[in-house]
């Protein structure tokens, strides 16, 4: 696990991202590509050199920005080091996944050391006292003090329980608990399926698990897409592409339009290649042009769904295509290790650097000896300019304006559904707009894209109910 320098001495337990992990084994002496380790445990001498395990599946070893989870003092913590690692070599492409569970563990290391608890000690005989149950007791009062919410707290707690399953389930590493961390139970949930038909899947939960309640707002306008999201009426689009073109950044200008226009999300829209963008518009055959996302493709999807394409009008094409071939888009191309590469991205900062480095490259890295960041970029830039300069723009106009970049692709749908089902009110019609749209914003459940369809009527029924709510009560208070 080379690294140039030596992470920070931290004074509580922390997690460190390698900028390459490659996996080595151990050998008793010196010969051609072994890497020599010299340093001092204890106030002994160990000397002993690294090779690559020499297969043509070494590529399988070799992961960019691995995180490891650090005790007080610096040094790595064996078991949650070997859980992230088992991880990332059952699921290679999936490598940003280890970060959050990372920082899961570093919080429950840090609640071991900070009330003197072993992390491998279940000789309690009262469950309560063993340290899974002590962490969950821990959990539930800082959701209770209002200093975490629901879902971090069972996301760390997952973590906690993956980390121990892992353990105990490697012959390996032979970890055998005095009594058990947890309680397991099998408890049904109950899911909707592709076809709209009410099905129950068994799943196995734990006593020390933490359930995130869901209880929706009454009166919640936003639509549940892969969060929650609110769409933007025309006079806020209106307000938000005024706004845009005066701030006068035809980068950021243009992935809104994307967004706007497309659906995509922002993993897809900051991932397009400038080379699917250099074709004038006039050799374009058809329209709607269809551009292929996913695995393969270098652009992103959502849970790396394959097979699916963005619909780029006209307009929309003739811009990103005005911009790919400018001299602006080419001096920064210029400045990137990738420079004219067809398959460079449309989008780069002025020096150069990607705003979102898509999973297919990251991939890439793995045969490459190329130094790396520790961090990769996944759209802070754009998120910094919507808060920093296009927020306080439009609130000189609407002042409690507020939006995220997610919310345009709710606001592509919306737009859809009202264009098409205008003054087309029937089942017919109502079935096409359903499963156009679904293929649109590739949605895997059509009940997601049903929320759309119904959204007006929705709301319309909301506004008519907030109106008239308790008006007759209120009257009859008022009047006494």
């Amino acid at each position: 696990m080379p690294s140039n320098t030596a992470p920070h001495m931290p004074h509580t337990p922390s997690v460190y991202t390698l900028p390459i992990f490659r996996n080595t084994r151990v050998a008793d002496e010196p010969a051609p590509g072994r890497i020599p380790v010299d340093h001092r445990v204890k106030g002994e001498r160990v000397k002993y050199w690294r090779e690559l395990r020499a297969s043509k599946a070494v590529k399988w070893e070799t992961f960019p920005r691995f995180p490891l989870v650090l005790n007080a003092d610096g040094s790595p913590w064996p078991p949650a080091c070997m859980w992230l690692l088992d991880r990332a070599r059952a699921r290679p492409h999936k490598i940003s996944s280890l970060n959050p569970i990372a920082q899961g563990l570093r919080a429950y290391k840090e609640f071991l050391d900070e009330f003197g608890l072993q992390w491998d000690d279940f000789s309690a005989v009262d469950k309560y006292l063993r340290p899974t149950y002590l962490y969950k007791t821990h959990l539930q009062d800082l959701i209770n003090s209002g200093a975490l919410k629901h879902s971090t707290a069972s996301s760390r707690m997952h973590s906690v329980v993956g980390f121990y399953r892992f353990l105990m389930e490697s012959s390996r590493l032979g970890f055998r608990p005095q009594n058990s961390p947890w309680i397991d139970r099998t408890v049904g949930l109950e899911y909707i399926d592709r076809k709209g038909f009410k099905q129950v899947k068994a799943v196995t939960t734990t006593d020390v698990s933490i359930s995130v309640p869901k209880r929706d707002y009454a009166w919640d306008r936003r639509i549940d897409d892969g969060g929650k999201l609110l769409p933007l009426s025309r006079h806020e689009q209106k307000a938000l592409v005024n706004s845009l073109k005066l701030l006068g950044n035809r980068e950021y200008e243009l992935m809104h339009y994307v967004a706007l226009l497309t659906g995509a999300r922002i993993q897809t829209v900051l991932t397009l290649r400038w080379g699917d963008f250099a074709t004038p518009p006039s050799q374009i055959n058809q329209w709607p042009f269809k551009l292929q996302c996913g695995p393969g493709t270098g652009i992103d999807t959502k849970g790396d769904v394959s097979n699916v394409f963005l619909a780029v009008q006209r307009n929309l094409y003739e811009w990103l295509h005005t911009y790919a071939v400018s001299a602006r888009a080419s001096s920064r191309r210029e400045k990137s290790k990738r420079k004219q590469d067809p398959m460079n991205y449309l989008f780069l900062s002025s020096r150069g650097g990607s705003h979102y480095e898509s999973k297919d490259d990251l991939n890439a890295l793995r045969n490459s000896t190329e130094p790396m960041k520790r961090s990769s970029s996944t759209g802070q830039n754009l998120r910094s300019f919507i808060t920093d300069y296009v927020i306080p723009e439009i609130r000189k106009t609407i002042p409690d304006f507020h939006y995220q970049f997610h919310d345009l692709r709710a606001t592509f749908g919306l737009n859809w559904v009202d264009a098409i089902m205008e003054n087309q009110d029937t089942r017919q019609r109502y079935l096409w707009a359903r499963d156009q749209l679904r293929r649109l914003m590739w949605h895997k459940n059509p009940a997601t894209t049903d929320r759309y369809i119904e959204y007006r009527q929705q709301i319309q029924n909301l506004e008519k109910a907030e109106a008239h709510w308790n008006q007759s009560l209120i009257e009859l208070i008022c009047s006494a």
